[in-house]
């Protein structure tokens, strides 16, 4: 059975997987933002009632919270066992996004690979968290509030996300880049 400190860690990893606030948590649980808190930080231990409502509201299983996990020290993902993602862009066409990393209980990194095509434009909202960009191949401009900056082959990007930012892809050819996101509750960009 897990301490109350571990199941404290799991809602709060579950929430910021969600991109949820407490008072948002609490809105959907009818619990108070204060208790889940607490909750949160170890500090006391969730009823039954409550962990249901939690689990509820985080659309998540009661029995996540208190089921016996082991956690790997590591994790290793092989080629042939990448997941693809599929994202929208600003023309609401299909986008691939290759994850190369797994996501894991104690993990607050997602590393991922996507190649876009000329004129590809992409929007992400504000966020808590930063992303780091490697532009691989081709040419593409990140705009963070109002300033823009253009990678091109070997050029690396590294800002926060509290005001979200846009991209497009630049020139004739396509752009490969690897991003590495340390959003709490989001995957990927």
């Amino acid at each position: 059975m897990p301490t109350k400190e571990e199941v404290g860690q799991r809602v709060r990893l579950a929430r910021f997987r969600r991109d949820m606030t407490l008072k948002e948590v609490a809105n959907r649980s009818g619990m108070s933002a204060t208790h889940i808190s607490e909750i949160e930080r170890g500090k006391t231990s969730p009823t039954i009632g409550a962990l249901q409502r939690i689990a509820a509201a985080l659309e998540e299983r009661p029995a996540h919270f208190v089921e016996e996990q082991p956690s790997p020290l590591a994790v290793v993902v092989r080629r042939k066992d990448r997941t693809t993602e599929y994202k929208c862009d600003a023309a609401n066409r299909p986008k691939s996004i290759e994850r190369l990393t797994a996501d894991v209980p104690w993990g607050t990194l997602s590393v991922v690979r996507k190649v876009t095509q000329p004129g590809d434009k992409f929007a992400r909202q504000a966020a808590l968290g930063e992303l780091v960009v490697h532009c691989v191949r081709g040419m593409v401009r990140w705009t963070v509030r109002d300033e823009s900056y253009v990678l091109r082959d070997g050029d690396t990007i590294q800002f926060t996300l509290e005001d979200g930012c846009t991209s497009e892809t630049l020139g004739d050819e396509k752009c490969e880049m690897i991003g590495f996101s340390a959003c709490p509750g989001r995957r990927g960009w």
